[in-house]
């Protein structure tokens, strides 16, 4: 998702706006580290804390 986060905001939205399009180009390579990193080391990162304490929850409850 990040790397497709960020090739959207570079191809997409760069040409016109620029500081938005780097601006996606850059959460984007952040989400791809933070999924890297996740997936290397047996430690949570934080977009790993984010969804099991905010939005998985939100998301159990929305189904109830």
């Amino acid at each position: 998702m990040g790397v497709a986060l960020s090739l959207f905001g570079f191809a997409s939205i760069w040409p016109y706006y620029p500081a938005t399009g780097a601006g996606f180009a850059f959460i984007g390579l952040l989400v791809a580290l933070d999924d890297v990193i996740e997936h290397m080391t047996p430690y949570s990162t934080p977009l790993d804390l984010v969804w099991k304490k905010v939005i998985y929850p939100i998301i159990l409850r929305i189904e109830e």
